[in-house]
C-alpha cells in the first residue's frame, strides 16, 4: 500500500507565515561589526540588507562618560547599550571641535587681532617725527629731522604772531 501524504508542497507554502521575517543578526570580527537584517522591498520580496561598522575607540571626557553608563528609559528601557538601528539613524558623521574654557576662546580672539594688526603693516604706535611706526625716542632720524621740524614750526610761530601783535597797536 502506498504511504499516505500528509500535505503537499503547495498547502505548506499557503500555510506559511510569509510576513514573518529571520531575526537581524550581529557578528563581531576584530574592530569590524557586521548586522545582517531581512526586510522586504516595494514589490514584497524579501531583502537581505547586509551593513558594515568599523568598531572605534575614543577618549571621551568624563560627563560624556558617565551619561552613556546611564540607564536607557522609555520603550528603549530592554535595548543594548549604544544606538538601537531602529530607532537611531546615522546619516553622515559631523566633526566638531568643541572649546572647554571661555578663556582659550579668548584668547585665540585677542591672537586674531594681533595678527591683523601685524597683517595691515600698521603699528600701534606712531613717531612724531617722520609718521613711521615706531617710538618717537626710537626715531632714526630724530638728529636730523627733529631740529629742522622745530625750526619750521618756530617760523611758521613767528609770521603767525607778527599780525596778531600789529593789530591791536
Amino acid at each position: 500500500m502506498p504511504e499516505p501524504v500528509s500535505s503537499s508542497w503547495a498547502d505548506e507554502i499557503e500555510d506559511s507565515d510569509i510576513s514573518s521575517l529571520p531575526q537581524p543578526r550581529e557578528e563581531i570580527m576584530g574592530d569590524t561589526k557586521i548586522v545582517t537584517e531581512f526586510s522586504f522591498n516595494d514589490n514584497d520580496k524579501k531583502v537581505k540588507i547586509v551593513r558594515t561598522y568599523k568598531i572605534e575607540k575614543k577618549m571621551v571626557p568624563k560627563a560624556i562618560a558617565m551619561r552613556k553608563a546611564w540607564p536607557k528609559f522609555g520603550m528603549s528601557q530592554n535595548d543594548k547599550p549604544g544606538p538601537n538601528p531602529q530607532t537611531t539613524v546615522v546619516a553622515e558623521e559631523i566633526q566638531m571641535q568643541f572649546v572647554a574654557n571661555k578663556e582659550e576662546a579668548e584668547k585665540e580672539q585677542e591672537q586674531s587681532s594681533l595678527d591683523k594688526l601685524k597683517a595691515s603693516n600698521k603699528g600701534v604706535v606712531k613717531c612724531r617725527i617722520c609718521k613711521e611706526d615706531h617710538w618717537t625716542t626710537q626715531c632714526p632720524y630724530k638728529e636730523t629731522l627733529g631740529p629742522l621740524k622745530d625750526s619750521l614750526t618756530n617760523v611758521i610761530d613767528r609770521e603767525a604772531g607778527e599780525p596778531a601783535a600789529a593789530a591791536p597797536a
